[in-house]
């Protein structure tokens, strides 16, 4: 199991807004699980002292990256990183989307591999190519 321990930054001990960093925040009340809310005068956004949720600290990305080259699961990368599968999926695809296609050089030699699989069904057939450059 990955531990971590994840220090918060409290907004209570700095004294600025995460947004537009200014020194102008109040408090605004408290959430249902009694956690001191802030309101910024000068961007006028709302938010919490300290964030528990583990989703958003700022490494997960890096760690579902390492975790699905370590061949986890979608529930067992959730169940590790003690968030949501939904979450985990969300991430995936918005890494995913970011990826950027390798630009391939004219004058090399290069070898294809291919793989054919099923998705359900057989009648549901898929090819998977993978292209490496000598």
């Amino acid at each position: 199991m990955i531990e971590n321990h994840y220090r918060c930054v409290r907004v209570s001990d700095t004294g600025i807004c995460p947004f537009c960093y200014s020194g102008k925040i109040i408090r605004n009340g408290s959430t249902k699980t009694r956690k001191q809310q802030y309101i910024c005068k000068n961007c006028h956004k709302r938010f919490l002292d300290c964030y528990t949720y583990k989703a958003y600290h700022s490494n997960i990305n890096p760690l579902i990256i390492q975790l699905i080259k370590e061949g986890l699961g979608i529930r067992s990368m959730a169940r590790v990183l003690q968030i949501s599968a939904t979450t985990v999926l969300r991430r995936i695809k918005s890494i995913a989307e970011n990826i950027v296609p390798p630009v391939l050089p004219f004058g090399k030699i290069y070898e294809l591999d291919e793989m054919r699989f099923f998705i359900r069904k057989k009648s549901n057939p898929m090819w998977l190519f993978m292209l490496l450059i000598k």
